[in-house]
């Protein structure tokens, strides 16, 4: 397929659950039918931190592409804010991806997942459960939850799980998402906190809070142990230097699933939305897209 020349966005909504999911769609220039990358960002963070250049490259290589933002977060609806919940975000990326088979010029056919940590998980998850996708990215992908909290101080771990089992129980409470080594915070490991500040864009909705309900059940989240059914093409990125997302976990997705392929990048779990970082993981990315869908 010819790259075209020119790409326009426009702001969209689509329902899911009890409200509506706000996204930018990308569209690419040229005829005919093209496939449609979705994609979300993980942990608490928006479209607005570092998606846009992912979404533009893809475009300007000849896919449509929808971003959006999950319930409670950033630019989407939902009550209360800064509401995380797993299964909810499973849902909007269901949402997302039905939505985006009725946009005009899409292949229904060709769909592609795109997800950065937590979200990475949430499609291994919906892979292994059957989801409907032509093929699938997931860079640097959270996907054993028992690692995360081995590698977690006690401390802070016995700090977070009370509030957790509150916010589990109804009343709504919110916790740092980050913080310097020793503080009070969801995630408190050496450059989590500048990885999180140098990852915000021009006009971020990102918030340094978030509901810590998924902590008391985090080490049950392990879409690793599910990997070998996925079937589908998949792209795995992993950081070399990443202390966020278990590096032997991500190996271990990779060599699991049917299809995949592995691209170890350099520099940390933020590294790809800052610096060289960017350019050097659209490259990996737009050549997986050409090989499978385009």
């Amino acid at each position: 397929m010819s790259a075209p020349t020119t790409v326009d966005r426009l702001d969209v909504t689509f329902p899911s659950g009890r409200a509506q999911c706000a996204a930018w769609w990308y569209r690419p220039g040229g005829d005919g039918p093209a496939p449609c990358v979705v994609m979300a960002h993980g942990f608490s963070m928006t479209r607005r931190d570092g998606l846009e250049p992912y979404a533009e490259a893809f475009a300007a290589a000849g896919a449509h592409v929808l971003v959006f933002d999950h319930r409670f977060l950033g630019d989407s609806g939902g009550e209360p804010r800064q509401r995380f919940r797993p299964r909810a975000q499973q849902e909007d990326w269901r949402s997302a991806m039905a939505y985006a088979r009725t946009l005009a010029g899409v292949d229904p056919q060709r769909i592609v997942p795109w997800g950065f940590s937590f979200s990475g998980g949430h499609i291994v998850t919906l892979l292994s459960r059957g989801v409907d996708a032509a093929a699938a990215m997931v860079l640097c992908p959270f996907v054993d939850g028992l690692a995360r909290v081995l590698a977690t101080p006690p401390k802070l771990v016995a700090w977070v799980l009370p509030r957790a089992v509150a916010d589990l129980a109804g009343r709504h409470t919110l916790i740092p998402v980050t913080g310097a080594p020793g503080s009070h915070a969801a995630m408190t490991l050496p450059g989590e906190a500048e990885g999180f500040a140098a990852s915000k864009g021009p006009g971020s909705r990102w918030r340094n809070e978030i509901s810590p309900g998924v902590f008391a059940t985090v080490a049950l989240f392990r879409p690793v142990r599910k990997a070998a059914a996925i079937t589908v093409p998949l792209w795995v990125g992993r950081c070399t230097e990443d202390i966020t997302a278990d590096g032997a976990a991500i190996g271990r997705l990779a060599q699991r699933a049917h299809h995949a392929e592995l691209q170890d990048l350099p520099g940390d779990h933020f590294a790809p939305f800052h610096g060289e970082g960017i350019a050097t993981t659209i490259d990996h990315q737009v050549a997986f897209l050409r090989r499978t869908v385009l």
